[in-house]
């Protein structure tokens, strides 16, 4: 009788550790602070290749964030915030570090070759 108690609550003790350890999100569920794009990143990349910004709009948060921007091109160009607060320029083959600090949306461009544009958008 004395074992059948001691296995009773054994079986008893593993199912409520088992419950609690299945209680927390699943791989197939992303935790709820990602879901819908809920958490955004405060660094960010943004490639130059061909004449064109990629991506040409780029989702930051609200306040300071640190944008690599890397120049694949084979001519020089410029990283400008329209409202002229960063003005890079970044060499073929190079990038830089820059640091923005949003709490709106603003464009940017390349002073050199005006066609050349993007927007901040600042979640």
């Amino acid at each position: 009788m004395r074992a059948r108690r001691w296995m009773v609550a054994g079986v008893a003790s593993l199912s409520l550790v088992a419950a609690a350890c299945s209680s927390g999100n699943d791989s197939s569920t992303p935790p709820a602070s990602s879901a819908g794009g809920g958490v955004v990143p405060t660094t960010a990349a943004i490639g130059i290749a061909d004449l064109a910004f990629e991506p040409s709009t780029l989702t930051v948060a609200s306040g300071t964030t640190t944008i690599t921007v890397t120049n694949s091109d084979s001519v020089t160009h410029t990283f400008t915030l329209d409202d002229g607060s960063v003005d890079e320029t970044i060499d073929p083959g190079q990038s830089v570090d820059v640091t923005v600090d949003l709490t709106a949306s603003t464009g940017f461009h390349c002073k050199i070759h005006p066609q050349m544009t993007g927007t901040l958008q600042v979640a």
